[in-house]
């Protein structure tokens, strides 16, 4: 009982001191709204605004704008670059009216007993003021437009390259570069709004990787074939020029399947071919992009005799006159497709040479992948029924006999009789 006599004793004692500062406070607040002032409790920035007037609490953040948004109150870093923008450039305004009307308007313009009951617990508790802006986001996009621009960077890739004696040459390729401004804005319009300034933020473009990096050509040291044809120079030579320029620079890693196709795309008049002799329904035509079969023949033998895997390989309806028949591969836009796969644990890389009347195709790769092979082909039957076989022979002997396939042609009598 008498702890319970004490507590109550000490809850009064509190209830009457808090009553009194109450009194306090709201005698304080109501003398200084009355007269024009803003009333205690209120701060912004670490500082008391109590009894400025209007138009001092105006000055005040003002003030703090300034210091705020100095002249350069963006800035953006990458490496040794750097972009200052100042406010101005955004129209970047601080609400200094807003921040100083919400601190001035405390504890008034309501009715008393509302204006009072705000001023007791303004007073008791406090009240910070914040002060924002706002700025133009058009204007910062098309800044951070123009320095995405700046930092673009196409990536290329890395290519080998022969000389003239067929050495191999490697030229390292460039890492691209792209920035991405949306996460920025994202990052700079709350810091802004919110006069967390001034702002210095490091930006980094991302890495655009070339197709063909350093590493994929690494290991690539030496020819592992090549084989060429011959034709007349022409529309038709001006059709293998175009197609087999798709096959420079190709690069066909391990275990990947290459699709002619696809790596020379389809063969139009837009895409710069010319109409020449092709075979439809083995009857011989003028067509768009005749004699690219040369070309798909061509590197059907190099790839052949460096050790590659045909995967899809379709012959012509007769031999063809540029190389052995058997050893043909035909190709047609949406039709038929030559593709081939690399069996080797390191990539390979094509190469073409065109000249005025010859195209060679070159397959470079590691050199100790042949595991010390040499590769030839050979034909057996007859000349409408090949078969074609692969030999691989090492310090003059034959170490394996591989049969690839037999072709069954028709002659031109036959065709001329269907």
């Amino acid at each position: 009982m008498e702890v319970l006599k004490s507590s109550l004793k000490i809850f009064g004692a509190a209830a009457v001191t808090l009553g009194l500062v109450a009194t306090s406070i709201a005698a304080g607040s109501y003398s200084l709204a009355e007269s024009g002032r803003v009333i205690p409790g209120v701060a912004a920035f670490g500082s008391p605004l109590e009894g400025l007037t209007k138009e001092e609490t105006e000055n005040f953040f003002e003030k703090i704008a300034a210091e705020r948004l100095p002249a350069d109150t963006v800035t953006l870093k990458y490496g040794e670059q750097t972009w200052m923008f100042s406010p101005a450039e955004l129209h970047i305004k601080a609400a200094t009216e807003q921040a100083a009307a919400e601190a001035y308007n405390l504890g008034r313009g309501k009715s008393f007993w509302e204006n009072l009951k705000e001023q007791v617990l303004v007073g008791l508790n406090g009240r910070f003021i914040t002060l924002g802006a706002v700025f133009d986001g058009d204007a910062l996009n098309t800044k951070l437009v123009q320095i995405a621009a700046q930092l673009r960077r196409e990536p290329a890739n890395a290519f080998v390259s022969l000389d003239y004696n067929g050495q191999v040459f490697r030229t390292n390729g460039i890492i691209g570069k792209n920035l991405k401004i949306e996460p920025i804005a994202e990052e700079l319009a709350p810091k802004i709004t919110a006069l967390k300034t001034p702002i210095i933020l490091e930006i980094a473009p991302d890495d655009i990787m070339p197709f063909v990096t350093d590493a994929d050509i690494a290991t690539i040291d030496s020819i592992l074939a090549s084989y060429t044809t011959y034709f007349s120079p022409g529309d038709r030579g001006d059709n293998i020029a175009i197609a087999a320029s798709h096959l420079n620079g190709v690069l066909v890693k391990s275990a990947a399947v290459f699709s002619f196709n696809t790596a020379v795309g389809r063969r139009t008049r837009d895409a710069g071919y010319k109409d020449a002799g092709v075979f439809i329904d083995g009857r011989l035509e003028q067509d768009v992009g005749g004699g690219v079969c040369q070309v798909s023949s061509t590197l059907y033998n190099a790839i052949l005799l460096a050790g590659l895997n045909s995967t899809m390989r379709t012959p012509h309806y007769y031999p063809s006159l540029y190389c052995p028949p058997g050893r043909d591969a035909t190709v047609a836009d949406g039709l038929l497709d030559f593709q081939f796969q690399n069996p080797y644990p390191h990539n390979v890389y094509l190469q073409s040479s065109v000249n005025d009347n010859s195209l060679t195709v070159f397959v470079l790769g590691t050199w100790a992948d042949l595991n010390g092979n040499s590769i030839y082909l050979e034909n057996e039957g007859t000349r409408l029924h090949p078969d074609v076989y692969r030999v691989y022979a090492k310090d003059g002997a034959i170490v394996w006999r591989e049969y690839l396939h037999t072709d069954a042609y028709r002659s031109p009598a036959e065709m001329h009789n269907d």
